[in-house]
């Protein structure tokens, strides 16, 4: 445990769940290409998007009841085959509905990667770190965002679509192979492996088990927070916004969006000491950074006008801090369920901010085409991105962050007074504060 194998293997995991991120997010900075190539208008090409992220959500409790029977070696070579034949399939799709079954074969396979990885970490290492390696690992997927807006855009850009998607295909097949290769459950004498763990309860029993823990709950509405207005923006709509809509151009679009990720990157491993260091704050944490990025993007819609640039770059910088804010759910998770659950218990989380994303996606296309429908026949001459309709458009995200934001309240109370049963007493943050003070005088 905890030894140069054990970095090893994870390194292995963090790489598959690398190239997850990059096909996940291929469609993002090629939604123009994809509007163009499919010949299709916002509602529909939101429906291209959202319908990946629909499958992911909809395979995360499946998922984790296979990956608490079969592991997390299984599960993530699994993935890797799975979405290696649906990158194939939406290089070689000239219509729209071949790019849409495509689309669904890489969420079956997305989704079972980053909570096998997770489920990973815990075979091979153990102790504080733990709770940073999840930072970790969500700091790997931003390397997957990364190579999507700066390198993949280019390679778009100079070789079309049919190989550079081509191209996707081909990394998800090296890590499949690494995978087979490299990775297992465990260390010879560590965690006993998943599948031989006794389960005679069922699938459904052991599911419910994990739901009903309230921790459980709590992880499902911080990553249903923080993760939804990330996703939106890095996977679909960020760079139509960017570039229709505020007349960015394609380098600065990819720049703001790299800015995301390299914000995650660096508040990610903060994120992860702090947690670790303060475990019953967490839930403070994750309520400070959903007021945050909805008090951007509330000053940012109502700007009168283009907002500047330097508030755009608040944005994505407050993005950048929600992604990995989102993984503090996955903590929860970890510290309120057994092992033999965790598999259940990251689904049950993992489906929080992908079932806001998957609402929010097509949400905004449909305000967008009605906007742009009425602005036309008003007289007006816009575009179909207009900044006035993504203004519209992108109000509806508030709603998710006020719903998020309330259910983190009511579950954090739930889960203090389960705390409270078990003789740990959860004081206010001032009176922390004060205590930690007099501490500090003395």
């Amino acid at each position: 445990m905890n030894s140069a194998r054990s970095w090893l293997v994870w390194g292995v995991g963090a790489f598959a769940y690398i190239a997850a991120v990059l096909h996940r997010s291929s469609l993002g900075v090629a939604g123009p290409a994809a509007a163009e190539r499919f010949e299709v208008q916002a509602t529909l090409l939101s429906t291209l998007g959202a319908v990946q992220i629909g499958v992911y959500a909809i395979m995360q409790v499946p998922v984790g009841v296979l990956l608490d029977r079969f592991g997390p070696r299984v599960l993530i070579a699994g993935g890797a085959l799975v979405m290696t034949g649906g990158q194939v399939m939406v290089a070689l799709a000239e219509e729209l509905p071949l790019a849409v079954a495509g689309r669904v074969l890489l969420g079956i396979g997305d989704a079972a990667t980053f909570i096998s990885v997770i489920r990973l970490q815990s075979g091979w290492f153990t102790g504080p770190i733990v709770a940073q390696m999840s930072q970790w690992t969500a700091v790997s997927g931003q390397l997957g965002q990364l190579l999507s807006t700066v390198p993949f855009v280019w390679l778009l850009s100079q070789v079309g679509w049919t190989l550079s998607f081509g191209t996707l295909a081909i990394v998800g097949a090296v890590a499949l192979v690494l995978v087979l290769l490299l990775v297992y459950d465990a260390p010879p004498g560590g965690a006993p492996t998943t599948g031989s763990i006794d389960l005679p309860e069922g699938w459904w029993p052991r599911l419910l088990t994990a739901f009903r823990q309230p921790g459980t709950r709590l992880g499902f509405w911080t990553h249903f927070s923080l993760l939804s207005t990330t996703n939106v923006f890095l996977l679909l709509w960020g760079y139509p916004m960017l570039v229709d809509g505020l007349g960015f151009s394609s380098g600065e679009a990819a720049g703001f969006m790299s800015i995301v990720v390299f914000t995650g990157m660096v508040a990610g491993p903060i994120l992860g000491v702090a947690t670790a260091r303060f475990p019953l704050r967490r839930s403070t944490l994750v309520l400070c950074i959903v007021g945050l990025v909805a008090l951007v993007w509330t000053v940012v819609l109502v700007w009168p006008g283009h907002p500047p640039t330097w508030l755009v770059v608040v944005l994505v910088m407050a993005l950048g801090v929600a992604g990995p804010g989102s993984t503090v759910g996955f903590d929860f998770a970890r510290t309120f369920n057994p092992l033999r659950l965790l598999g259940s218990a990251n689904g049950i989380v993992n489906m929080g901010g992908f079932i806001a994303s998957f609402a929010i996606m097509p949400i905004i296309g449909i305000v967008l085409d009605v906007v742009h429908s009425v602005r036309v026949a008003g007289g007006e001459d816009v575009g179909l991105y207009d900044w006035e309709g993504f203004r519209i458009a992108f109000a509806v995200q508030l709603l998710v962050l006020g719903l998020g934001f309330a259910m983190v309240v009511r579950m954090r109370r739930i889960t203090r007074s389960r705390l409270r049963e078990e003789g740990i007493e959860v004081g206010p943050i001032w009176a922390a504060l004060a205590a930690w003070m007099r501490g500090r005088r003395g």
